[in-house]
């Protein structure tokens, strides 16, 4: 009688266990966030970042030439001769040579850009 009793609580252990194993491998896998692995991102935004760090120079490069000291302040007796600059005369590229440039653009129907340029320095300097 122990026997039977004994191998029935066997039985039914066994078909709950299996009962819940089987309801856990039916459920979905967690899956990762990324399919690629990160050796693999962290190359690819390596150089993506060299790229991009590459065309920012060559972008500030083409947009904005160095000019020295001698040259803002050639420009800036230029603007002040003009009567369009009432700042200092220091070489030092500030927000009035900026609206004082913008403004001798507009009085010679130049692009208003308030930058420097290579032909407007020689405009400026004769």
């Amino acid at each position: 009688m122990f026997r039977k009793s004994t191998l029935g609580l066997i039985v039914a252990f066994s078909a709950a266990t299996a009962g819940a194993a089987f309801a856990q491998s039916s459920a979905k896998p967690a899956t990762p966030a990324t399919p690629s692995s990160s050796s693999t991102m962290s190359k690819q935004d390596t150089t993506m970042h060299k790229a991009h760090a590459a065309k920012s120079a060559a972008v500030k490069s083409a947009a904005k030439p160095a000019w020295t000291k001698e040259q803002i302040k050639t420009a800036q007796v230029g603007l002040a001769k003009a009567g369009l600059y009432k700042g200092d005369t220091s070489g030092v590229m500030n927000a009035a040579t900026h609206k004082a440039i913008r403004a001798y653009q507009k009085q010679n129907k130049m692009p208003a850009t308030g930058r420097l340029s290579d032909s407007l320095l020689t405009k400026l300097g004769s």
